[in-house]
């Protein structure tokens, strides 16, 4: 066997040219495909995370009939007593209690929808970190009676600055229009143009105040195990079977989805890279037979045995994997590592990104399972790859194979 394998590593480097060519292909496609799965999976992180910590927290809650019906009416039941569970809850870490309805904003400028939320300041910044991404102005900290806190995309298209009146409409309990002026007392920019253009923020007292009423639409939590959230909104909601209580990824499946299916690219994209590297190993051991038919066919003439001069052409193939193997996941490791910590700068093409929710500097990331996955992959590919050529080999008949040219 040893033998096999010394013969076997001679003849890859008898043509030293094709064998290179043959195991960089094999790194540089290990290593793209890693480096994109990294990307993939930082892009996808980064979009969750903000989302979660920015716009809608770990778990929500909502009367039964909020999605149905989701207007001024459709408030959350027996408030008292779900929000001393909450308060009392050992894997809650905060939650903030809001105002939530459909209002119509106007300035001199122009006009636009907007979802209006009744907000505690103190209560919000516990549960999200909005105030961290202030351009300007404070979070709801303002001396003003009626302060409200706007998008940077919604305060462009309205000619908004600090200071500037804008004039929000909306219903009460009864129908009647409500029409109040609000100062901005600050503006903030999360990069995501569905929430900086449509939701502006005012105190809940101040809303109070014009409602003439206690009104809580929804419920934002922050948990102190994020890894247990399905279980601790299962245990919430049947402690309180009067609302509705969901993790983010019950709230929005399409988002969980995505994550769901990452695992299942991670390896299609692994098996499309690696059945096209194993035809190029196939075809270059092809090809190696036939220019050794000569030499291959002495072989079977002094009596090597079948079972040997397969493993030669076995682990010949399987040299190619050896080499090119490591050295592309290592290069994909040095890749992901010096991305993961500086960022790849993606500005070019930031606004439209931030248009959807992404951040244009995309830090990849990758878990590193797949580092020894796909080791393994393409040593297992590599290796069974040698055998339809092996078997190529042991076809020849020795007399015509001697005589070929």
């Amino acid at each position: 066997m040893k033998t096999t394998i010394k013969i076997a590593w001679r003849n890859c480097w008898r043509n030293s040219l094709r064998s290179s060519i043959v195991i960089a292909s094999i790194a540089l496609g290990i290593w793209s495909s890693i480096f994109l799965m990294g990307f993939s999976t930082g892009l996808v992180e980064q979009r969750i995370e903000k989302m979660v910590n920015l716009e809608i927290g770990d778990i929500q809650i909502h009367s039964t009939t909020y999605d149905v019906q989701s207007d001024i009416l459709s408030t959350v039941q027996d408030l008292e007593t779900t929000e001393n569970l909450l308060s009392y809850n050992p894997n809650v870490a905060s939650y903030s209690s809001r105002f939530k309805t459909d209002a119509f904003a106007l300035s001199p400028h122009g006009q636009q929808g907007v979802k209006l939320l009744g907000v505690n300041p103190a209560d919000e910044m516990k549960v999200l970190n909005l105030a961290e991404h202030l351009e300007e102005g404070t979070f709801l900290d303002s001396k003003n009676t009626y302060p409200i806190l706007v998008g940077k995309k919604l305060a462009k298209e309205l000619h908004l600055k600090l200071n500037s009146k804008i004039q929000l409409n909306f219903t009460d309990t009864n129908a009647n229009q409500i029409t109040k002026n609000f100062k901005v007392c600050g503006i903030f920019y999360v990069g995501n143009d569905a929430f900086d253009g449509f939701t502006v923020f005012a105190p809940i007292k101040t809303i109070e105040r014009l409602t003439g009423e206690h009104l809580i639409h929804e419920i934002i939590v922050k948990t102190k195990n994020t890894d247990n959230l399905a279980s601790i909104a299962t245990e919430l909601q049947s402690n309180n079977p009067n609302n509705l209580i969901e993790n983010w990824q019950k709230r929005y499946p399409e988002i969980a989805y995505g994550v769901d299916m990452m695992d299942t690219t991670m390896y299609i994209l692994m098996s499309i890279i690696i059945a096209a590297l194993l035809f190029g190993i196939v075809n270059t051991l092809v090809m190696s037979i036939l220019e050794r038919k000569k030499e291959l066919g002495i072989l079977m003439a002094i009596g090597i045995s079948t079972w040997k001069l397969r493993m030669m052409i076995v682990f010949e193939s399987l040299v190619y994997g050896l080499v090119g193997g490591p050295l592309g996941v290592f290069l994909g490791y040095v890749t992901i590592q010096y991305f993961g910590e500086k960022g790849l700068d993606l500005s070019g093409f930031g606004e439209g990104m931030e248009a959807f929710g992404y951040d244009p500097i995309i830090y990849v990331q990758i878990d590193p399972k797949y580092y020894l996955i796909y080791t393994s992959y393409i040593l297992l590919a590599t290796f069974i790859g040698g055998f339809y050529p092996s078997r190529m080999a042991t076809k020849l008949n020795p007399i015509e194979a001697i005589r070929s040219i």
